[in-house]
């Protein structure tokens, strides 16, 4: 683009001021601007998906009634864990039950000439399938997965606790991709526990 044809800063400033006085001037013309794409958003149909309120406390509602099964090692235990206080799983009697299926790998991301790995990414792979616990019938699948990197050091015991803090981080990614998706699932059905 020639020089020519770039606004000098002092245009660009007298552009800026302009706008503001506009907006002093007009102020009900910027209420008005305001109030008229509040409405055009909720009449194409926008709720926020995480609204505790209206249509979406059946979203909450359906969230709350999972019970998570996931096998017994460490990182299945903290994705189940992480999911569940997402869910706000609580003392509702479970109306649906959500089966992980996970699998753990590590990749070698930076290596030195020496062979020595400095940094790794853990990847987790989780296949989970949700079921209707009166029907025993899976009414929705889906996969998620998750990567995290993180540093490997001279120390052993540094290594073991990055490692293990990456388990966490990883397993809290999955759980909100899961959450995500099933919250999706229940918004497109429009299902609460109570109209089953």
């Amino acid at each position: 683009m020639p020089l020519e044809t770039l606004p000098s800063a002092k245009s660009l400033s007298s552009q800026a001021r302009s706008s503001m006085s506009l907006l002093r001037k007009r102020p009900t013309q910027a209420v008005a601007a305001i109030l008229f794409l509040s409405l055009f958003l909720g009449a194409c149909g926008f709720t926020p998906l995480y609204a505790t309120r209206g249509q979406n406390e059946g979203v909450v509602a359906s969230l709350a009634a999972i019970s998570v099964q996931a096998p017994g090692d460490r990182v299945n235990r903290a994705l189940r864990v992480a999911l569940e206080d997402k869910l706000r799983a609580n003392s509702v009697t479970p109306q649906y039950r959500v089966l992980l299926e996970s699998s753990l790998s590590e990749a070698n991301v930076a290596v030195q000439q020496d062979t020595e790995v400095t940094r790794k990414n853990l990847m987790l792979r989780t296949q989970f399938f949700l079921r209707d616990i009166e029907t025993d019938e899976v009414i929705y699948a889906a996969k998620s997965n998750g990567i995290v990197a993180f540093n490997r050091v001279a120390s052993e015991f540094a290594n073991i606790i990055a490692e293990r803090d990456a388990e966490e981080r990883v397993a809290n990614q999955v759980a909100e991709d899961i959450h995500s998706k099933l919250a999706i699932y229940f918004e497109r059905q429009n299902v609460s526990p109570d109209a089953r």
